[in-house]
């Protein structure tokens, strides 16, 4: 029972890994030495491939045409339909990215990240394509990865790369009554001005979500989005909204003075090599990605540097990576957070380092801490 088995990998696998086709068989092929015989085998996972069902609603023009000869050249599906969810036949966020700069060359425009997200079909694009490729409409940094019903909300602050890319594992790991958004910095589309600060940008993203700060909300971020998104908690607590927590991923801080100072701009060499090494910020981007988007990386450092982290009167939920930090600097962190939480605070640990909460089965154990604060808000109610 495919289902059954999807069912039970989901205990330990993120939906970034798991798998988007099984193939069943009584017996592997062998080779006459008695060894696996991968040909054979891979002919097999082709043939079942091609056989399968999918939507095959074929390209209408040549639009359509261009947009599906790209995804076939990207997705390992023998067969596409215009219809296809991008992120359901094999869809990666690397291969998103490679898919709006293929896109972008193949008929000369901008494809900002929030179009390739809603919705990821060859229709949409082709319609948002044909209808001019309106940025205007495009460039709305506030990406919606599901609506859900509409009671419950999690909003993703982007990280210093300003993309948020980075949720879409996390998105899907968390449940479909779920609303859940992400948001993008300014900056990184073309033409758009920064905000100058840690506080602007929390403004501004709070001006974005007004519709969403009715409802019991989940902020989040990780790394510099924590920041963000705890600004951004600080001021509506303020202001008085009391179903209001940050989860922090991986967000650092410190009481120290020399922790913020140490806070720098990176020249291009090493943002090449945080490019791929982290790979969830910009994978498999070009050389003219890559120029644009590393003054935005630099900015942002340069607004975390500046910012000057005050305590706030909500709840704060801190989810940390074990790699990379020792004992006695886990602790520290802990501690610098626990002082500026006024109603409630939380931490727990993860497996891997800094990018495995949201690119590996770890990331099954974020949705799970941001599902235990949601439910949080239905006890609360029902008190």
């Amino acid at each position: 029972d495919e289902s059954a088995l999807r069912a039970h990998l989901a205990t330990t696998l993120s939906s970034a890994v798991m798998p988007s086709a099984f193939l069943w068989l009584d017996a592997l092929p062998l080779t006459v030495n008695g060894k696996v015989d991968r040909g054979a085998l891979a002919a097999l996972a082709d043939q079942d491939l091609a056989d399968r069902q999918v939507n095959l609603g074929s390209p209408r023009d040549h639009i359509e045409l261009t947009l599906y000869q790209i995804w076939k050249d990207l997705l390992l599906v023998p067969q596409i339909g215009i219809r296809d969810n991008f992120f359901n036949v094999g869809g990666t966020s690397i291969a998103a990215i490679k898919m709006a700069y293929e896109i972008g060359r193949a008929f000369s425009v901008e494809v900002p990240v929030r179009v390739i997200l809603g919705p990821p079909t060859i229709e949409a694009l082709g319609g948002w394509l044909r209808s001019g490729a309106s940025l205007a409409a495009a460039q709305d940094n506030l990406i919606e990865f599901r609506r859900g019903a509409g009671q419950r909300n999690v909003v993703c602050i982007h990280p210093a790369g300003g993309t948020a890319f980075c949720y879409l594992s996390l998105a899907k790991e968390l449940p479909e009554s779920i609303g859940v958004y992400g948001v993008q910095s300014p900056g990184l589309n073309p033409g758009e001005s920064t905000e100058p600060s840690v506080e602007a940008m929390a403004d501004a993203y709070l001006r974005r979500i007004a519709a969403l700060t009715s409802q019991p909300l989940v902020l989040t971020g990780l790394s510099f989005g924590g920041l963000v998104a705890y600004e951004m908690a600080r001021r509506l607590t303020a202001a008085g909204h009391r179903q209001v927590t940050v989860v922090l991923l991986d967000t650092q801080g410190s009481d120290d003075p020399g922790f913020r100072q140490q806070i720098g701009t990176v020249d291009m060499a090493e943002f090449r090599d945080k490019l791929v090494r982290f790979n969830g910020m910009y994978p498999g981007i070009e050389d003219a990605q890559v120029e644009r988007y590393f003054p935005l990386y630099n900015h942002n450092r340069l607004a975390m540097a500046a910012y000057e982290c005050a305590p706030q009167a909500g709840r704060i939920v801190l989810i940390q990576a074990r790699e990379g930090f020792t004992r006695p600097q886990l602790h520290e962190l802990r501690s610098f957070w626990r002082r500026r939480a006024g109603n409630g605070y939380k931490a727990r640990l993860v497996h891997g380092g800094h990018w495995d909460m949201l690119e590996s089965a770890e990331v099954h154990r974020v949705s799970q801490t941001l599902r235990q604060e949601l439910q949080r808000f239905d006890t609360q109610e029902a008190q």
